[in-house]
């Protein structure tokens, strides 16, 4: 019996960790040849090695207190739609227990910002945005999360007014 759990637990932990990833969800689900995904990891080591070489305080900071940050995007007009769809029908089905914290629907833009914080010391954030260009974007963060810090990191949300002040 204890032979049968062990195994059962062995093939089932891939699933679970797979699963509280986003991006390697969405990836696994969604990507398709024919609509070519851009797909970018910073680990923990990275962004510690970023932190000693910039300049700038605020953002060595950030980045000393983050785990890790992932991007997949698509540049492809029609392809960027549909992957939007995809990703925030993923984010309510499988990731239930994150908050959406901000909403952004402006003519040609959509952002979407949903949270979970597992500690004050420790949170997840995934980032949906389909912006004027056509260009859709996931970002996730894992780890001590500075909205100010992310906003200066991403550039993208620096042009809304109001936003950063709605998230802290």
């Amino acid at each position: 019996m204890k032979h049968v759990l062990l195994i059962l637990c062995l093939v089932t932990l891939p699933v679970l960790v797979c699963a509280s990833d986003f991006v390697t969800l969405f990836v696994d689900r969604y990507a398709e040849g024919s609509r070519p995904l851009n797909n970018v990891n910073i680990g923990k080591t990275m962004l510690e090695r970023m932190a000693e070489n910039t300049s700038d305080q605020e953002l060595k900071e950030a980045f000393s207190k983050l785990n890790s940050i992932r991007i997949v995007s698509s540049e492809n007009k029609r392809d960027s739609k549909h992957y939007f769809r995809k990703a925030e029908e993923l984010v309510k089905e499988a990731f239930a227990d994150y908050q959406e914290v901000v909403s952004i629907n402006e003519q040609n833009t959509k952002i979407s910002i949903w949270m979970k914080e597992m500690s004050a010391e420790d949170q997840d954030l995934i980032l949906l945005s389909l912006d004027e260009e056509g260009k859709f974007s996931v970002i996730t963060v894992t780890g001590n999360i500075d909205f100010k810090s992310i906003a200066k990191l991403s550039g993208s949300l620096k042009n809304k007014p109001g936003l950063i002040e709605k998230m802290n």
